[in-house]
């Protein structure tokens, strides 16, 4: 009855596939392509913590004993073992180069994670300089044209120094603008 129902649904899907126009297929093939790349991935991370997962004394029963040992195999007791250690046993341990390998990649991935988080430090010290540059205009600001704002004399002059103030930014707006595209055309040279 499984074997019916899975050859109809093979038929199914391939009818499918044939009512299916060029364009269509392909995206399904990118779609599937896809999908199967996410599995590699999946399986690649799962093989990395299966492999970090290797038992410590199972390289210890993979070697031979160096200084031999008095006591026969079959003086030796038994002990009844573990199902998880039956499971062990049946793992074998990675090869030089492939510890090698995962070892390098590891050190890759470290030293990405490194520089990554050397980047971000940078940019949250310029966030940091930027927000303290930030606080020291508004500070400005606030004492050179809200106070003079505030008083009901000084009307005449504020207007006077906002006109001021806005020219000055503008002219620090232009002229850094200005530093920037120089730079850019001299680097291109």
């Amino acid at each position: 009855m499984a074997d019916e129902d899975s050859e109809s649904v093979r038929t199914a899907e391939s009818q499918e596939l044939a009512a299916l126009h060029l364009p269509q297929l392909e995206a399904v093939v990118q779609e599937t392509s896809h999908a199967l790349s996410i599995l590699k991935v999946e399986t690649e991370m799962f093989e990395k913590y299966y492999n970090k997962m290797e038992p410590k004394d199972l390289v210890s029963h993979l070697l031979p004993d160096i200084h031999g040992s008095s006591l026969d195999l079959g003086q030796t007791r038994t002990r009844r073992k573990s199902k998880s250690r039956a499971a062990a046993d049946r793992f074998i341990g990675l090869t030089v180069e492939q510890k090698n390998d995962l070892a390098q990649r590891e050190l890759d991935m470290t030293s990405l994670y490194y520089n990554v988080t050397l980047i971000l430090q940078a940019v949250m010290e310029e966030a940091d300089i930027r927000w303290a540059d930030i606080k020291k205009a508004t500070c400005n600001f606030n004492k050179d044209i809200i106070q003079t704002i505030s008083k009901k004399k000084g009307s005449v002059i504020a207007s006077q120094k906002v006109l001021r103030y806005l020219e000055e930014k503008n002219h620090y707006r232009v002229s850094s603008e200005l530093c920037i595209y120089t730079f850019i055309i001299y680097q291109a040279k």
